[in-house]
């Protein structure tokens, strides 16, 4: 789990106290082994670099090994808009980290994505749970996330957005010791999960409304 956040400039750097395995949606994510860190990296509102070559300077500048860390980009304010909430539920401990922008929104509607805005201000959720899942579970936590966070920005939004078009997620989970077969709603692990991340975004979401950033935002 968490053992140290720093915040660097444009950059949160979150230590973790073991190594784990991790399913990514980052850049430099997929399905990876030995991850050692989580990067929040905040890039200019009109960035238009390559995403890989921006991960690959923020690690050279912060003498991180890329195969150690997971990376997102966002655009949106660092710190301000970056929450860390752990909640142990049922003996199963979650810890979430999320940085909150809301410049590129989008809704689901009827079976069609209706968007507006543009930008790299994001929602980059990492889901750090202290039991070691298979990759059938992390699939498991990923759809879960995926839906709660829907769910709970249509609420906090009067259903007038779902998500932003270039969110992220990753998982991570211990690489040692038995793995949980499964995590979906019907277990304790599901069920800690959906509460901690409920609670992150909440709380991400007020902050980010109550800074200067959300003009015309949902």
């Amino acid at each position: 789990m968490i053992i140290d956040v720093k915040y660097l400039r444009e950059n949160v750097v979150i230590t973790l106290n073991q190594e784990t395995m991790a399913l990514a949606s980052t850049v430099d994510g997929g399905l990876r082994n030995g991850i050692k860190y989580v990067i929040h990296h905040q890039v200019p509102k009109d960035f238009n670099n390559d995403p890989i070559r921006e991960v690959m300077r923020t690690h050279r500048k912060l003498t991180i090994n890329s195969n150690e860390a997971i990376t997102f980009l966002t655009a949106t304010e660092i710190p301000r808009n970056h929450v860390i909430n752990e909640e142990i539920i049922n003996g199963v401990e979650t810890e979430v980290s999320i940085t909150m922008g809301l410049t590129n929104p989008y809704r689901i509607n009827k079976g069609g994505i209706e968007t507006r805005g543009f930008g790299e201000s994001t929602i980059n959720m990492a889901i750090i749970i202290d039991r070691p899942l298979t990759i059938q579970a992390m699939i498991d936590v990923t759809m879960l996330a995926a839906q709660i966070k829907a769910l709970t920005l249509a609420e906090l939004t009067g259903n007038r957005m779902h998500g932003t078009t270039s969110d992220a997620i990753a998982i991570l989970t211990p690489i040692n010791g038995n793995r949980e077969p499964y995590a979906g709603p019907a277990t304790a692990i599901g069920r800690a999960v959906v509460y901690a991340i409920r609670g992150t975004l909440i709380k991400a979401y007020e902050i980010y409304r109550a800074s200067p950033e959300p003009s015309g935002d949902p």
